[in-house]
């Protein structure tokens, strides 16, 4: 019997064809594509599906990035079925609560933005999703709704920094800058794609504290943390114990050797980089309203995550994803602003905050 993975993501697009190319056979679970990842909050339809599975494999790993944050009543069924060689499901719901590791993060030297501020008209408020992912559904507002909480809005520009765990080691991988889509209403802080960056001055001091909290947190595999940096203090914004968008960038960086040591650990101390000297980045292009993907650029190799020809795109929803990579950050800017520039020619899309 071959060895099965199963995919959950919002888009496993990327890692279907990077998990295929390691030799497995592959479940994927996700919402753009397959459309099935709220099927697995049925108790009923998770356990047959992983039935159905265990037939034709001995052995069924998973790894998943967004869209397990808000289902925790199934993390017992995958734990118990699945083998789960990255960040356990433990960590992940904590993570979806910051104010649980609030000690633990303080210790290793970040700040938290303020959930409660003395002045509120002297401090914008963020109404915030407990468990959420990918900047959903957080807006301005100092509302008390249900599962949400008030957080104090740092201004500035929003980083996220890459990093690898495995047996103890950790390794280092890059700072990227999130990107943002112009006057999105939906969710105006969703994360619209990262560049790969090497500006930030006090770099040394945030790589060390990411260290520390990472190994106080027991994290495995690949992770991120978003963050801004306000009056020379660091405020950790999320901690993501995951696969996330930017893992495109790294794991092509080293040659889907990060996918490999995701679903089956190995001595990290190997790795081998293959591109030490290109900047990456991505975006991803969400429609205004409703449209049927008939306009095809599937002969660019930078247009990736594509629709079926003549597939409806429901308004606000992605439409596709732009990957760049070039020698300098500069030349890496124009190349995304021409690519972004072809896609609204041909569809009617918001524009990228870059």
């Amino acid at each position: 019997m071959s060895d099965a993975v199963v995919i959950i993501s919002s888009d496993t697009s990327y890692l279907e064809d990077r998990t295929k190319a390691l030799g497995y056979d592959i479940y994927p679970i996700d919402e753009y594509n397959h459309k099935n990842i709220n099927k697995i909050s049925k108790i009923s339809y998770l356990k047959s599906l992983i039935k159905n599975i265990s037939t034709k494999h001995k052995k069924i790993y998973l790894i998943y990035g967004s869209g397990l944050e808000d289902k925790v009543h199934i993390y017992d069924i995958l734990d118990a079925n699945l083998i789960i060689n990255c960040n356990t499901l433990e960590l992940l719901r904590k993570s979806g609560d910051l104010s649980l590791l609030k000690d633990i993060i303080r210790d290793c030297d970040f700040q938290l933005p303020d959930e409660n501020p003395i002045n509120y008209s002297e401090k914008r408020l963020l109404s915030k999703p407990l468990h959420s992912f990918g900047g959903y559904n957080i807006s301005f507002s100092a509302a008390k709704r249900k599962a949400f909480y008030n957080q104090q809005y740092i201004p500035g520009s929003t980083f996220s920094a890459s990093f690898f765990l495995n047996d103890e080691n950790f390794m280092f991988l890059g700072f990227n800058k999130l990107i943002l889509l112009r006057n999105y209403s939906p969710h105006p802080f969703i994360h619209a794609g990262a560049i790969m960056y090497d500006g930030i001055k006090i770099s040394t001091r945030i790589i060390r504290a990411i260290e520390r909290l990472s190994k106080k947190l027991n994290m495995r595999g690949y992770n991120t943390i978003d963050f801004k940096i306000y009056n020379n203090e660091v405020f950790l914004l999320d901690i993501n114990p995951r696969i996330t968008s930017t893992f495109k960038i790294y794991n092509d960086i080293y040659n889907n050797n990060l996918l490999n040591h995701q679903i089956k650990p190995h001595n990290i101390n190997y790795l081998g980089k293959i591109d030490k000297t290109n900047k990456y980045g991505f975006v991803n292009i969400f429609v205004k309203e409703k449209c049927k993907y008939d306009k095809d650029v599937s002969d660019d190799n930078a247009f990736v995550c594509l629709p079926k020809i003549n597939q409806i795109i429901e308004k606000d929803e992605p439409l596709l994803s732009i990957y760049i990579k070039a020698e300098t950050s500069n030349e890496l800017l124009i190349k995304l602003k021409e690519k972004i520039s072809i896609t609204t020619n041909l569809y009617n899309c918001y524009d990228i905050d870059i």
